[in-house]
């Protein structure tokens, strides 16, 4: 097998044990959905989908760590850096699908209620701000592990969210063209932040003894 292989192996591994809390979070998207959409505030249901989206990887690895599954992995003929490959590519994956989600519900809602619904820009920021988080939270969680870094989650959870609240505080719902440069730097700061987020978790991994 190569290595492209091993890595859709090890993401169609995570997927599976992450079908339980998917489908928790699914119902609980639906019930936040019927409370939040009809009252117009289709913004809350963004912010949870990109959570969700940046909490699952995650999970798969906290999953993995308490069950001592990469001593397992690691005497297999996979890289230590497949195995960091497979969660980032696990992230990327959910955060197009709740991009995609996100997108239709925002069609949708531009449809039936014109008047209430959020810009589409929102989601490429919320989208941005959640890889940003996850770009952070990923380098903590294989230096530190996920019983001490599961306290960093909530913080860096925290901290994202002051940041979107002062964004809205300062700048409201509208846009303009300067707002859009911000967006677009901020979407582009955190693919960077995500990309070199990589490297480090690479690093922090080889150098991690089981």
């Amino acid at each position: 097998m190569n290595a492209s292989s091993w890595i859709s192996g090890l993401m169609l591994k995570d997927l599976l044990n992450l079908r339980p809390m998917t489908k928790t979070l699914f119902v609980m998207f639906l019930i936040f959905g019927v409370i939040f959409i009809p009252m117009g505030n289709v913004m809350t249901v963004y912010f949870l989908l990109m959570i969700f989206a940046a909490l699952l990887p995650m999970t798969s690895l906290s999953m993995d760590d308490m069950a001592k599954w990469d001593r397992y992995a690691l005497t297999m003929p996979v890289t230590r850096k497949d195995i960091v490959r497979s969660k980032y590519l696990m992230t990327i994956m959910f955060f197009g699908v709740s991009i995609v989600i996100s997108g239709i519900i925002a069609a949708v809602s531009y449809y039936l209620m014109p008047e209430t619904a959020t810009p589409f820009w929102f989601i490429v920021l919320v989208g941005a701000l959640g890889l940003f988080y996850g770009s952070l939270l990923f380098p903590l969680l294989y230096k530190f592990g996920s019983e001490k870094a599961r306290y960093m989650m909530f913080v860096l959870m925290a901290v994202i969210g002051i940041l979107l609240v002062g964004w809205f505080a300062l700048f409201g719902e509208s846009l303009n063209g300067n707002l859009l440069i911000y967006i677009l730097i901020t979407a582009v700061v955190s693919i960077a932040a995500f990309i070199a987020s990589y490297f480090v978790s690479v690093r922090l991994y080889e150098k991690k003894e089981f």
